[in-house]
């Protein structure tokens, strides 16, 4: 919308396309590293979102006005067109788009003011909302590569806690069940299909160590944040006389409690990797492209995991 309203392009024209991951291009201006999140998306991207398409704008207008031998400033913008009205003429930007491209991005190009606004503030169509509704939409757990095996995974249900022992004699007689990987805090199975790698998680014995964190229930938890707000905290940024707002006007108290719980997505979670001799490939929904793009280069560095003599295939997919 940002893009398009100071473009003059039609907001039906607009394709939404995923950048790839580059932390100097596209970082986050207020975080600081490619990121989506924590509801800054507009906050961050309000002002340079639309210099990008005011300055995608006058590139338009300049090179039509190069083509006309005509003064830029006698050129108009409206609706993917620009128009020279005193010459009757005009042209798409499809037409003007390659000689725009040679051109120098202006630095500070004028932004509309808000009386000029006919997108910003409209209640207009999300673009994804129809390939969500209408099954199109791709997620990261729709990757399903030839060869693939899938792994399911099992985590302490306790915060911070481990893996204390595992006897997995039962889940290796599961038909198609390939092998079990116990690490630090987590148990995976891995499958021909997800039946098996379920069948086999489920016929693990698992012992867990929970750790510091044991007997912490979620009255502790509450307790523990209610204890807090009552003590001083520390202070980010101070404007105002708050003590005097708060005796002069009138206070309304409410207290609101919520539980201790994953912040997690609705799409399960998911990822599928592949890695090669020289690559590895990585399908996964995530808000930080560029960290698991780190991981990939970390999975590479490091010589691949013993498999047992049943596993086969380069695909590991949990």
């Amino acid at each position: 919308m940002l893009l398009a309203e100071e473009l003059d392009a039609p907001f039906e024209h607009v394709t939404a396309v995923a950048a790839p991951p580059n932390d100097k291009l596209y970082a986050n201006p207020l975080l600081g590293f490619q990121v989506t999140g924590g509801s800054t998306s507009v906050r961050a991207f309000w002002k340079p979102m639309r210099i990008a398409g005011a300055a995608a704008r006058a590139m338009l207008l300049q090179a039509a006005a190069a083509k006309w031998s005509v003064d830029p400033s006698s050129c108009r913008a409206e609706n993917g067109e620009v128009f020279h009205d005193a010459s009757a003429q005009k042209a798409a930007y499809g037409e003007l788009v390659q000689a725009a491209a040679a051109l120098t991005p202006p630095q500070n190009p004028p932004l509309k003011p808000s009386t000029d606004f006919k997108l910003i503030g409209k209640p207009l169509k999300r673009l994804d909302t129809p390939d969500k509704v209408n099954g199109k939409a791709v997620y990261g757990i729709d990757a399903w590569p030839p060869g693939v095996k899938i792994a399911t995974l099992a985590s302490c249900p306790v915060f911070g806690g481990k893996v204390a022992r595992v006897n997995d004699e039962r889940a290796k007689t599961v038909p198609g069940v390939r092998q079990v990987i116990v690490l630090d805090d987590l148990v995976a199975v891995v499958g021909d299909h997800m039946w098996a790698a379920k069948k086999g998680l489920n016929a693990l014995d698992i012992a867990w160590d929970e750790g510091p964190n044991a007997d912490v229930s979620t009255a502790d938890v509450l307790n523990g944040l209610v204890a807090a707000s009552e003590k001083a905290g520390v202070v980010a940024k101070t404007t105002g006389d708050i003590d005097k707002a708060l005796g002069e006007g009138t206070k309304l108290e409410a207290t609101y409690h919520v539980p201790f719980l994953a912040h997690a997505p609705m799409e399960p979670m998911n990822c599928t990797v592949h890695v090669r001799p020289d690559a590895c490939e990585i399908w996964v929904g995530n808000q930080v492209i560029t960290r698991a793009q780190g991981v990939a280069v970390k999975l590479r560095s490091r010589p691949p995991p013993t498999m047992s003599r049943r596993a086969s295939g380069p695909w590991a997919r949990a």
